[in-house]
């Protein structure tokens, strides 16, 4: 992109010109004189050279750890440099929304295709031009299973607790009842939720893999959801979908997710977008946007806004929700992420985070003193329990470079291994903790 030139003094007076005003303060008159600065007491101006040397002093502040073995929601994969390098022109930049959908051609073929992956990677039939982020979609999708005689909502308690905060946020003004379903060894426990789901349940809400790391068994679990008439909606990693059954095949009505591992760095926390698929019978339930292919006049291949549930199209009042943006550059970013990748690149990455996982769990729980919390499946993450104290575990991580896993509490500490992870590494932490 090009730097930005503020307007020159010959532009505004065209401008003011244009609209029949005098001079600046003129256009400024409504605003009472007491709320009026005459001069900003701002800093001396600085040369292009000198803003560059105090932002880079800034940036040096911050601590860059080589090693990153912390998840909990937000991963630190590799991202092929195609990925950065395509998303950061000019044109993606800077486009936000179609208003005017079919002028932006190439916006609606960007959604399109990223719809398109989100539905190969879930196995369902269709998926919307995402939302905020995981938390918000699965939200989100909590709200298009309400009915008026359904008004519970049971949620895994082993969900990602910002996960169930959102969920709470959006349930209130509704009136739904958020009921959590306890684990048992760190999966759901479907005895529990056998006697927890009745007629007055609208949907149960599982994440595969779970915030401990498991792997649940979710096809039950959508068994006892619909046996009872309810709803069964999926949190998902989008990386574990290359190795794991599907949603779809799952049973799950609604998928949902947080896409920040398809290509965008942790950057602090954001921005990243939550994906959103359903079966074609809830797609006309799906919040934002919905692109379709069509073919235009001459016959040549075109897209559409098929479906676009957003406030300003229908009466507010009667809208289960009122999410406008679409995420559109971090729904590219997925995009490009999954062609760069493909399906065989996804899947090596899904397995070199398999491998790493446990390889790190046999190597941690070698050493004396050290145990897993859970002892069933899981994908990349895990939880380990230590006779010394967490903290000071990850203090000394912290001295090597190393950002170790997340404390859950005193003695407990949840690991991610992703695929940049190096054995090397896996080493060194378990000296630390011998």
């Amino acid at each position: 992109m090009t730097n930005y030139v503020p307007h020159t003094a010959a532009d505004q007076k065209i401008m003011l010109d244009k609209i029949g005003v005098a001079a600046l303060d003129e256009l400024f008159r409504d605003i009472p004189a007491q709320l009026r600065e005459a001069r900003l007491a701002l800093p001396k101006g600085l040369t292009q050279m000198e803003v560059l040397e105090k932002m880079e002093a800034l940036a040096g502040e911050n601590r860059v750890f080589p090693c990153i073995m912390r998840g909990a929601g937000a991963y630190d994969h590799y991202i092929p440099s195609v990925v950065r390098h395509l998303t950061g022109r000019s044109e993606f930049v800077t486009a936000y929304t179609p208003y005017q959908a079919e002028m932006s051609q190439g916006i609606l073929q960007a959604i399109f295709e990223y719809q398109t992956m989100i539905c190969d990677l879930t196995g369902m039939d269709a998926a919307n031009a995402s939302v905020y982020d995981g938390a918000t979609a699965a939200a989100e999708a909590v709200l298009m299973c309400m009915e008026r005689n359904r008004t519970k909502i049971l949620v895994a308690e082993n969900v990602r607790p910002d996960t169930l905060t959102v969920i709470r946020t959006y349930a209130g003004p509704h009136g739904l009842e958020i009921v959590t379903v306890p684990s048992e060894d760190g999966i759901v426990c479907r005895k529990a939720l056998q006697e927890m789901v009745d007629a007055k349940t609208a949907c149960v809400y599982l994440e595969q893999p779970n915030y401990v790391g498991r792997l649940e068994e979710a096809a039950e679990v959508g068994e006892i959801a619909h046996t009872a008439g309810a709803k069964f909606i999926m949190g998902v990693n989008p990386i574990s979908l290359a190795l794991l059954k599907t949603p779809k095949e799952c049973g799950a009505d609604i998928a949902v997710g947080e896409g920040q591992p398809l290509g965008m760095p942790l950057s602090f926390g954001g921005p990243y977008l939550g994906f959103m698929a359903a079966t074609t019978k809830e797609m006309r339930r799906l919040p934002g946007r919905i692109v379709g292919q069509t073919t235009d006049a001459a016959g040549l291949r075109a897209f559409v806004l098929t479906l676009q549930a957003r406030a300003p199209h229908i009466r507010r009042e009667k809208a289960s929700s009122n999410i406008c943006s679409n995420q559109a550059l971090c729904a590219l970013t997925a995009a490009v992420y999954l062609s760069a990748m493909g399906p065989a690149g996804l899947r090596e990455a899904a397995q070199s985070c398999v491998s790493l996982a446990h390889y790190a769990a046999a190597t941690f729980t070698a050493v004396p003193g050290v145990s897993l919390k859970y002892r069933g499946e899981f994908f990349h993450e895990f939880v380990t329990v230590t006779e010394t104290p967490a903290a000071k575990i990850l203090e000394k991580l912290e001295s090597l470079g190393i950002l170790g896993g997340l404390p859950l509490s005193e003695n407990e500490i949840l690991w991610c291994m992703t695929e940049k992870v190096k054995p090397e590494q896996i080493a060194k932490v378990a000296e630390v903790l011998g």
